[in-house]
């Protein structure tokens, strides 16, 4: 059973499929590949599309991702919801994205943020709120407004807590929102469930770290980003990354290691960093 029914339906104005995209390895490939090749095929060209999400016209808020608030989830793991966190913040860090830190109670129940991501974001401090409702916050929002930008990419804690009041009431105020519901954790299941589903009725579009870290590759393709992606891939992506690992052997090595197998050439060998790809994955 789907736990977000309303996943996996059209955008009407993105004409894209929403949802947990099941990533295959040759379409990261691809995607990496083609947008690397139109670098460095021809000048170095940078794409600003006005219409949809791009790092350009995007702002990141994470939400008091402190230990008290962390230490009481059961949506998703610790650990999972750390690393994906990180990942996160790593994509504002890698296409300098502006970042909004947030923390409630910080020097009393809360505690501090993440040391993790405080290490990312190493010369910015979080806004220590007051108000329960982060988008009350007078010092939220004008650090939003300052930043001109439109469309707000959202993840944090909880889901049903700070994420999901911050998220409508930026929807009422008129501005895009998409939620990094892999970034987002509760205190139950349900919960979690509950508050992501109320988001995307409201017009909230959900989708994931990795998600958000190719579809930003693909409108900003320097060969620096490029390599940054790579990096984050090999390190925090799991199967992504160790695919990657791979591809970067050369094909020498790639035969031997599959020897019993007949090679073929990759569907998408003329834009992967892949030479030969075998016909099962070992």
């Amino acid at each position: 059973m789907n736990p977000y029914p309303l996943l996996g339906k059209k955008d009407p104005e993105r004409n894209t499929v929403l949802g947990d995209a099941k990533w295959g390895i040759d379409l990261i490939y691809f995607l990496c590949g083609f947008s690397y090749q139109w670098c460095v095929n021809g000048e170095n060209i940078t794409m600003q599309s006005t219409n949809g999400l791009t790092p350009y016209n995007s702002t990141i808020v994470l939400l008091d991702y402190q230990s008290q608030f962390a230490l009481t989830l059961s949506s998703l793991s610790g650990e999972t919801l750390i690393h994906n966190a990180v990942n996160l913040a790593k994509v504002a860090i890698t296409f300098s994205i502006p970042t909004v830190l947030t923390t409630v109670g910080e020097t009393s129940f809360g505690g501090p943020i993440l040391s993790k991501l405080q290490e990312v974001f190493c010369d910015q401090k979080p806004i220590d709120r007051i108000a329960i409702d982060p988008w009350e916050d007078e010092r939220i929002t004008s650090a939003v407004e300052k930043t001109g930008r439109h469309k707000l990419v959202v993840a944090g804690l909880w889901t049903d807590f700070g994420v999901a009041l911050f998220v409508l009431g930026a929807l009422q105020s008129g501005y895009d929102v998409y939620t990094v519901v892999d970034a987002c954790g509760d205190m139950s299941a349900r919960g979690h469930r509950i508050a992501v589903e109320r988001m995307i009725q409201e017009g909230a579009v959900p989708m994931t770290w990795l998600q958000l870290l190719l579809r930003f590759h693909r409108e900003s393709s320097s060969p620096d980003a490029y390599k940054m992606l790579l990096n984050i891939v090999n390190d925090h992506a799991n199967l992504c990354g160790l695919d990657m690992q791979y591809a970067e052997t050369s094909p020498a090595e790639g035969k031997a290691r599959l020897s019993n197998h007949k090679p073929r050439e990759s569907r998408w060998g003329k834009w992967s960093m892949a030479p030969i790809r075998s016909q099962k994955r070992v």
